[in-house]
């Protein structure tokens, strides 16, 4: 049997987005019987006045909701830069899952640096669940990208903890290399590529996830199958990992995950 979840952090600067994803956050608690946490951060470049004048609204604001929820809960409202500070009150506890709201696009800014969800992905040592939809019950259909990597497995197995009752589909992008010189898809080549994706398929699965069905392998581009996916399956949640590498790579977020999180087609864990 799938390991409950047991400690929930979610993260909430009031807005509507983090309405969503602490919503989201008490209804995996009381699926699980889990705890939640709840942090929000007052940037301490503002006026220590304002400091001292915010904080305990945030307080009062926080204890009404969780009030408001038959879950065990707590909250911590702090003050600092919001990377640090929500870094060292992770290291801090020992969840299970981070819950965050979706990012607010910033057209300019958004082109020459990472993003809040990008930064707090890269920190976390866990899963992180970001929450794009309002709706209730839990996940239903769960799309996952992989790519034969250490992570891809391991947030498989996270969505797996999550939503064990879901439907569950996973696949492989796979193209075949300088196909136009080499007689395209029809092609032996194409077969014999077609012939290593597979036993490196069944390599993945049968070390990491051997109760889990093979992966679809799909021809075509990384994106261009996901929005395929998307359009046939229609998944409330997409696992993907946050890199394909190990080593160095540990903490990067590759630039597929960090298109998701800024461009999710569902929620995204």
């Amino acid at each position: 049997m799938t390991d409950k979840i047991r400690r929930i952090a979610v993260a909430t600067d009031l807005s509507e987005r983090s309405d969503r994803a602490v919503r989201r956050a008490f209804q995996i608690a009381r699926d699980h019987a889990a705890e939640v946490s709840v942090v929000s951060v007052v940037d301490d470049a503002y006026p220590s006045e304002i400091v001292s004048d915010m904080t305990p609204k945030i307080e009062e604001l926080l204890e009404q909701i969780t009030g408001e929820q038959d879950v065990k809960s707590n909250i911590s409202v702090l003050s600092g830069d919001v990377i640090e500070s929500i870094s060292e009150w992770l290291s801090a506890g020992d969840f299970d899952l981070l819950v965050l709201g979706i990012h607010r696009p910033k057209a300019v800014l958004d082109s020459f640096r990472q993003t809040t969800m990008e930064r707090l992905v890269r920190i976390s040592n866990g899963p992180v669940l970001l929450v794009r939809d309002l709706h209730e019950g839990m996940y239903r259909k769960v799309l996952a990208p992989v790519s034969f990597s250490k992570s891809c497995a391991a947030v498989v197995k996270a969505s797996l903890r999550l939503a064990p009752e879901a439907e569950y589909r996973l696949f492989h992008a796979w193209l075949v290399p300088f196909g136009g010189m080499t007689g395209g898809i029809d092609s032996d080549y194409a077969k014999q590529v077609r012939l290593e994706v597979e036993a490196a398929a069944d390599d993945w699965r049968r070390e990491h996830l051997p109760d889990v069905p093979m992966p679809q392998l799909v021809h075509g581009g990384v994106y261009e199958t996901l929005a395929k996916a998307v359009r046939d399956f229609e998944p409330d949640l997409v696992a993907v990992g946050a890199h394909t590498r190990s080593g160095p790579a540990l903490h990067r977020i590759g630039s597929f995950a960090a298109e998701l999180i800024r461009h999710p087609v569902a929620d995204v864990l």
